[in-house]
């Protein structure tokens, strides 16, 4: 089978679960179009690109983003940098004519998101986003349950994502905290996924109020110094939408919510039914369906929690039965970007959504006032 080279800027958190989602496609799919090769890896300091080397198996590494990308056995470049550098290392892989799996948010700002996907559309480059959350199973099934019209019109939707690794006051900072680097706090880290799913499963948005709010203004510079920064982004926010059908929704992003890890709640109601969804209890969809009988004792109505597990379709070779796991959204992601570069039919997340995903971004934090 034809194999193609994987070149990943970037080997932090993020570019290690990225590198771990391609190498592991051809032991959870079969018919893959090609056989992705993880060929090189760009880090900004010899120490942590020697670390690649040494810790993953790498087999070329280096510092220079150029140098990656002159690379003939290089066919894909994975974005995994901090927020200020996707511009530069999109633009520059999509000019190498380079297929780029780039890691969210798009972009600082709308004008650097526009000025990418011209590029992209220009050099006619394959591009798919890292939203992977669209690839839960649970997820796909309320987008069946809501495409079949089960739920109706919809009245009212909430859109949470909380985590809670800022609650210490003396946790440091870190680029993620300076906006200049990040872009933005909670909103735009965690709630860019959130916004992603109320476009994939309700249709497109319209903001009407946003709310945000850091808690620690000041924190610890980075190194265990004394020396206090201001923090510049928000630790959470609230932002109040309308939906394309006349129903209500809301966002919730949070970096301080006590008790949380990584969850995302979901709730839709609507005119025959329901819908709710827990990333921390992922395999099960809850769906209540208000055309069961309500009597007697209550009929059958109920929410009823449906096994969703690990239920991929074919070519998934894994038995569905088992329990979801977060790093299968992203292998299931990394697959359909794979099916975008070979032409054939996807339904990822494209540059033009990631560029949507930065206008609501944009509105909400104008009213926010950061």
């Amino acid at each position: 089978m034809e194999r193609k080279g994987v070149g990943i800027v970037g080997f932090g958190f993020i570019g290690r679960i990225h590198a771990l989602a391609f190498s592991s496609l051809p032991y959870y799919y079969r018919e893959l179009p090609f056989i992705p090769e993880i060929r090189a890896v760009c880090t900004s300091r010899p120490d942590t690109a020697q670390r690649a080397h040494t810790e993953a198996g790498i087999p070329w590494v280096t510092t220079s983003v150029d140098t990656l990308l002159s690379r003939e056995d290089v066919d894909i470049v994975v974005v995994a940098v901090p927020n200020v550098f996707h511009r530069e290392v999109v633009e520059k892989a999509a000019c190498a004519g380079k297929a780029i799996y780039c890691d969210k948010p798009l972009a600082m700002n709308v004008e650097e998101g526009e000025v990418m996907r011209r590029v992209v559309e220009e050099k006619a480059v394959p591009f798919g986003m890292a939203f992977q959350n669209r690839f839960v199973p649970a997820i796909r099934k309320a987008k069946e349950i809501l495409t079949q019209g089960k739920i109706g019109k919809v009245f009212r939707a909430r859109f949470l994502y909380l985590h809670s690794g800022y609650v210490d006051p003396e946790r440091p900072m870190s680029w993620r905290l300076r906006r200049e680097l990040a872009g933005g706090g909670a909103l735009w880290d965690l709630g860019s996924h959130l916004v992603d799913l109320v476009r994939f499963l309700l249709g497109e948005p319209e903001i009407v109020a946003a709310r945000g709010k850091t808690f620690i203004t000041e924190r610890r510079s980075e190194g265990g110094s004394a020396k206090k920064e201001t923090v510049t982004v928000d630790d959470w926010s609230l932002v109040h939408f309308l939906l394309p059908d006349g129903g209500e929704g809301t966002l919730e992003s949070s970096r301080f919510a006590t008790g949380s890890c990584d969850e995302i709640r979901i709730e839709i109601e609507g005119e025959r039914g329901a819908l709710r969804y827990n990333s921390m209890q992922p395999n099960f969809l809850e769906f209540y369906d208000l055309t069961r009988p309500s009597s007697p004792w209550g009929g059958e109505r109920g929410f009823t929690a449906i096994e969703t597990v690990s239920q991929y379709p074919f070519p998934y070779t894994l038995p569905g039965k088992f329990s979801f796991g977060w790093i299968g959204a992203h292998v299931a992601c990394v697959h359909d970007f794979l099916l975008r570069c070979a032409g054939r039919e996807s339904w990822g997340a494209t540059i033009g959504d990631g560029l949507a995903v930065q206008h609501f971004l944009h509105r909400a934090y104008q009213l926010m006032g950061y």
